[in-house]
């Protein structure tokens, strides 16, 4: 317990939950407790996977996550996600977990709620069978950063696959 309230990143604090549950292969749908997440699950979001990616459907978004330009959640495909908005933004990255099969990083500018961000998310495979990947548990965190900052271009293109750590790419 010590180390989940001395670890900063969020990321890192969903990514040391779901490596528990993945013991032998991904975690199933099932296992995941939002318990388990404590706070940091309002900014988590699970995506059901469809057999045609852009019809996968959405079955938690975290309050922090929401837009409230966006309709009350009811299950919405990603197709729906606003073009340009933080959700939009993640799920970009799912073909990269899909082919990669194994967690993915990324990070950069966005907007949020017409807010400038800086973000940072962790997306994990999840599977009914433990190895086909048939769902994704993500985590957003996110910062305001003023219009004007000079944001790095290392920062904007920051996308990791893991291995045994994090690479940069």
């Amino acid at each position: 317990m010590a180390a989940e309230q001395t670890e900063r990143r969020l990321t890192n604090r969903v990514l040391r939950v779901w490596k528990a549950l993945a013991t032998d292969g991904f975690p199933s749908r099932a296992q995941i407790d939002p318990t388990a997440f404590g706070t940091d699950w309002s900014q988590c979001l699970m995506i059901d996977i469809a057999p045609e990616l852009r019809r996968s459907r959405f079955s938690h978004v975290g309050s922090a996550l929401r837009d409230a330009s966006w309709p009350t959640f009811d299950r919405q495909c990603l197709a729906e996600c606003l073009d340009g908005s933080l959700l939009e933004l993640v799920t970009r990255h799912v073909p990269r977990l899909l082919q990669a099969n194994k967690p993915v990083t990324a990070g950069g500018q966005a907007v949020h709620e017409e807010i400038n961000i800086l973000y940072r998310t962790v997306l994990l495979p999840l599977s009914e069978g433990g190895h086909h990947i048939d769902g994704v548990l993500a985590a957003v965190g996110y910062r305001e950063i003023a219009a004007t900052a000079d944001i790095s271009v290392d920062l904007r293109l920051d996308i990791s696959v893991f291995d045994d750590q994090v690479t940069r790419q």
